[in-house]
């Protein structure tokens, strides 16, 4: 992710251009009308829908949240001049459209608009093109069995193979999307649990699904408006955050938490606008669990519309996860947990290491919204406790090699870092959902808090959260669920 922007008031001095009129820019304009008004209105959705099956919460939420977007946007666009090039989002009901330094400053003063954001990146070309590199065969899986297969020592501390054992779950029937730099979907331990979208047909130039967007098989890249998410690349950030959710272990070693979740992949790296777009996109494909293992900073008011994003998409029944950064030992980090993970509804995943002493470098809270003028809450020094739980950042994990053919990194090394973290719990959270699929994303949060394994200090603290994920119990918890329905 590209680094933070600042805040709308020092962004809108724009200079004149060469004939002495002023020069425009794009502006994310942010509706009145939202599906959730304030803080205290998250808390209120899940009262209300928290007894819904999840396919009718999904259903109602995209719904409600397009209408408002299609009943509101007309007129917010004509209070703005009626620009051209308006790109819309429904996420939140917003627009994004070109303004002078002057209908910036007066878009801010409109009773329909809610803030002005700017926008800072966003491709220009609609649709996409290009190939994928590989157009991997659509193969019916066969049953998960560990067999002869290794299994790393994160996931024994874990507990990942009582569940795959004794409760028979591992991760069937949910869709992941890895929110990361893409990934090398030929490895063989990903390429069987690769989310294909069964209605494009591949590489034929055409929009097939009529979801605007072209050849779109194992998810999108919005940074490039292009279907391909390979990464081939030396380092692969995308590859080994991903083989920590799905890796199935056919090269010998089971990497991945959730061996028979499937994996989307989106990119979009440039800003909220892209991120909205990539939620949209995972929404109406059918994630439930969205891993996000990057970490923005400096967002100033843009903290707000993240945070909006995220609780309209976690009403529509997505799970978001993230790790909690890697900034405990820079003294010059003023924040030392920021976007997404210090949003109240995302899963902040801290780290520890095998003896389940807090990671040098993994980020503490709390986290403060007192300042954002969209929410007002969780004023200093109490603040926000996070992150919520912990899990295993590295080094020395199980992971799969950086290209085709490679098994796996070896047993000494150092990749570390709480990007590391975040998937192996948005491998459990896959697990609870494979096990219980119409559990909330709330419960799905409070469940994980409740079964974790309390660390020192006691309590759910800044260091360690509620402590260290235990998938057995959480997913037994899951199951318990399911079954008082």
């Amino acid at each position: 992710m590209k680094p933070g922007v600042l805040a709308l008031a020092s962004l809108l001095v724009l200079p004149l251009g060469a004939s002495g009129q002023e020069e425009w820019a794009y502006y994310l304009v942010l509706g009145k009308s939202q599906l959730l008004a304030d803080g205290g209105a998250f808390a209120e959705f899940q009262k209300e829908n928290g007894g819904l099956p999840a396919a009718e919460l999904r259903k109602k939420t995209i719904a409600r949240l397009k209408a408002i977007a299609a009943q509101e946007q007309p007129g917010l666009l004509a209070a703005l001049g009626s620009p051209r090039d308006v790109r819309p989002l429904w996420i939140v009901n917003a627009v994004v459209v070109p303004l002078s330094q002057t209908k910036a400053r007066a878009a801010q003063a409109l009773e329909c608009v809610r803030w002005v954001y700017p926008a800072e990146y966003f491709p220009w070309e609609e649709g996409g093109a290009g190939k994928v590199a590989e157009v991997l065969s659509r193969t019916k899986r066969e049953p998960f069995a560990i067999g002869r297969k290794r299994i790393p020592w994160n996931l024994k501390e874990l507990n990942v193979p009582a569940v795959w054992k004794s409760l028979k779950v591992t991760g069937e029937g949910v869709v992941v999307t890895s929110f990361d730099e893409g990934l090398n979907y030929r490895h063989r331990d990903l390429r069987k649990n690769m989310w294909l979208n069964s209605d494009e047909i591949p590489n034929n130039g055409k929009d097939d699904d009529q979801n605007g967007l072209v050849d779109d098989l194992y998810g999108f890249d919005f940074t490039r408006m292009k279907a391909e998410v390979l990464d081939a690349g030396p380092d692969q950030h995308g590859t080994l955050t991903s083989c920590l959710i799905v890796g199935d272990g056919t090269g010998g070693q089971v990497t991945g938490v959730a061996p028979r979740a499937e994996l989307m992949a989106v990119r979009a790296e440039g800003g909220a606008y892209l991120a909205a777009r990539a939620f949209q996109y995972a929404l109406e494909e059918g994630a439930r669990v969205v891993n996000m293992s990057f970490s923005i900073p400096d967002l100033g008011e843009t903290r707000g519309l993240w945070r909006m994003m995220a609780e309209h998409a976690t009403c529509a029944g997505m799970v978001l996860v993230s790790g909690a950064g890697n900034f405990r030992q820079d003294a010059d980090v003023p924040e030392q947990i920021r976007i997404p993970e210090g949003i109240p509804c995302v899963i902040c995943v801290g780290g520890v290491d095998e003896h389940r002493r807090l990671a040098p470098f993994s980020s503490t809270g709390p986290v403060e919204w007192k300042s954002v003028k969209l929410y007002q809450d969780f004023p200093l020094p109490r603040g926000l406790v996070k992150p919520d739980v912990v899990a295993f950042p590295g080094p020395r994990l199980g992971l799969v090699g950086t290209d085709d053919d490679a098994s796996y990194l070896d047993d000494g090394n150092l990749r570390q870092g709480n990007s590391l973290s975040g998937p192996q719990v948005a491998g459990v959270c896959a697990l609870m959902l494979s096990a219980n699929p119409d559990l909330p994303p709330w419960r799905v949060k409070e469940l994980l808090e409740s079964t974790a394994r309390d660390l020192v200090p006691r309590g759910k603290d800044n260091e360690t959260g509620a402590g260290l994920v235990n998938a057995f119990k959480a997913v037994q918890a899951a199951i318990r669920e399911r079954k008082r329905r």
